[in-house]
């Protein structure tokens, strides 16, 4: 099973998402349209615009609208893979080279800026001002939290708080604005809105933690990239802060930096693997699903209820 099996009962919907896309990332320069056409053909999940679509099946309202807010969304999600890379000075993205590995790091920031700015026009042209106050503030959070990201990079002493103010801005902020953007456009009702909201923030959360476990139990080919990357680029995950609480383990992870020597990542990796935080992390990613669930009680009962359950239950246990 897959996230795009569990809405493929949208499939036309998000097919026309990417058709759309595929309208709006043409520019005038050829760099620049290439790069873009590269992210946006290497696929991905389209999880932000089922939760668009699936968020507004508890309105009354279907435009299009929500294919313009949903393609704004995947449009930030993609601009900030490609500043994520950058910043990690990542070769590989879903199994293919990055922008930056293809091109170079200048075309790759100048190519995620086009991306944000094409965002911007289509969010224009929704015409609804709670929608545009939700878009504009959720921008200008990413952006502060690519800059934490950047700040945060080695700095193994950060505290849990910190690493979860950072995957907030970094995932489940978009989520957030998902689910809220869907129903605001459909005219549900301003509590369904909350709570959708809510869902989407929580859910959010347990899919980026659940990112963060699997770069120690997946395989690269899952992945499509090398396995313990997060340790390797001074990325501080929900496994190494709870590995942190042993001294030994904290006193060997604070000695690494980007010119440690491979093998030292690696005996980390090894370690994390084998100290029953992977499983801590887990019961942590279960609570924020079983949270995430929770917010939908008392919700009408729309088909698309059940399938926002499905897929709660299906991040908290995915393997890639």
């Amino acid at each position: 099973m897959s996230l795009k099996r569990l809405y493929r009962h949208m499939n036309r919907e998000i097919d026309q998402i990417d058709q759309f896309l595929s309208t709006r990332v043409r520019t005038d320069h050829p760099v620049i349209e290439s790069a873009s056409r590269q992210l946006l053909d290497a696929g991905g999940k389209r999880i932000r615009p089922a939760f668009v679509l699936l968020s507004a099946g508890f309105g009354e309202t279907k435009d299009i609208r929500l294919t313009k807010v949903a393609s704004s969304l995947e449009l930030i999600h993609m601009a900030s893979l490609v500043h994520d890379d950058v910043i990690d000075d990542a070769m590989l993205r879903r199994g293919k080279p990055t922008v930056m590995e293809r091109y170079d790091e200048t075309v790759a920031m100048y190519t995620g800026n086009t991306l944000f700015g094409e965002a911007i026009r289509l969010v224009s042209e929704i015409d609804s001002p709670e929608v545009m106050r939700i878009m504009a503030d959720t921008m200008e959070r990413i952006c502060v939290g690519e800059i934490n990201q950047i700040q945060d990079q080695y700095e193994w002493g950060q505290s849990p708080k910190r690493y979860l103010d950072r995957i907030a801005r970094k995932t489940a902020l978009l989520i957030e604005t998902s689910c809220a953007a869907g129903a605001v456009i459909s005219g549900a009702s301003p509590q369904t809105v909350k709570q959708l909201s809510l869902f989407g923030y929580d859910i959010g959360m347990a899919f980026q933690m659940t990112d963060d476990l699997l770069d120690f139990t997946a395989k690269s080919f899952q992945l499509g990239k090398p396995v313990g990357e997060d340790l390797k680029h001074g990325h501080k995950t929900l496994p190494l802060l709870y590995s942190s609480e042993d001294p030994d383990f904290y006193e060997r992870l604070r000695q690494v930096n980007a010119s440690t020597d491979a093998e030292v990542t690696k005996s980390l990796v090894r370690e994390v693997q084998r100290n029953g935080t992977l499983e801590r992390s887990q019961r942590t990613i279960d609570r924020y699903v079983n949270r995430a669930i929770r917010r939908l009680d008392g919700l009408p009962d729309v088909p698309d209820k059940r399938s926002l359950i499905e897929i709660a239950q299906y991040i908290g246990k995915r393997k890639w």
